[in-house]
């Protein structure tokens, strides 16, 4: 997710959000919470700003140290394949089927394979009705936001129903957005580490009543 430069961020004193809910919900920076997977974060800060779009939102900020074991591995080589020098053009006749060119024998194509597919049968005309009649069709599954969350989606959510909604709940601006970030390590507002891995979540906070409602981003 790309960072934006915000304008007019404030930062929230922990002695303020601690004592929000009262005593019995006080946390200080550094102290362990534990999530329902049985994870542990500590809570780094909390910001507010209005500068996004969303109005008034407000960012608390966590590090989750195994949050790297906890996420794929987006990062190494996405393919074994070797580049061993420069190939030359491939030719396929469709009216033949001949294969000609330098690639054909190299090991690395299969011409049967491409002969097959330069003799596949034409669709019928059933079949292309039947593939006109998708046009247009919702081609996501059932429920597309469910490919959108984050391995550690659930305990965002709950720190968010269960730490943030109780530190909010009594500010007399009230926000419309609630931002949950997660990081392997402490890291200042605003900075980027590549070694880092971090996790935001957003959600929208209905003004009629206190939900944490996910938005996909």
């Amino acid at each position: 997710m790309p960072g934006v430069a915000v304008i007019g961020l404030a930062l929230v004193p922990s002695a303020v959000l601690a004592g929000v809910a009262g005593p019995a919900l006080a946390q200080d920076a550094g102290a362990d919470i534990a999530l329902p997977s049985g994870a542990v974060v500590r809570w780094q800060e909390t910001r507010h700003d209005d500068a996004g779009g969303f109005g008034l939102t407000y960012r608390f900020r966590f590090v989750m140290p195994d949050l790297a074991q906890r996420v794929p591995a987006t990062s190494g080589p996405a393919s074994d394949f070797v580049e061993d020098g420069a190939r030359g053009p491939i030719e396929i006749d469709t009216e033949s089927g001949e294969i000609s060119g330098a690639e054909a024998d190299d090991g690395l194509i299969d011409p049967a394979a491409l002969e097959d597919l330069a003799e596949a049968d034409i669709p019928s005309e059933a079949e292309e009705e039947e593939a006109d009649a998708l046009i247009g069709q919702p081609v996501l599954p059932a429920a597309p936001d469910v490919l959108a969350q984050d391995p550690v989606h659930d305990d965002i959510v709950w720190l968010c129903e269960n730490w943030a909604l109780p530190r909010i709940a009594a500010l007399t601006a009230r926000p419309s957005q609630i931002i949950i970030s997660l990081a392997d390590r402490e890291m200042p507002f605003g900075t980027f580490d590549p070694e880092a891995v971090q996790i935001f979540e957003a959600f929208r906070l209905p003004p009629d009543r206190d939900a944490c409602e996910w938005e996909p981003w």
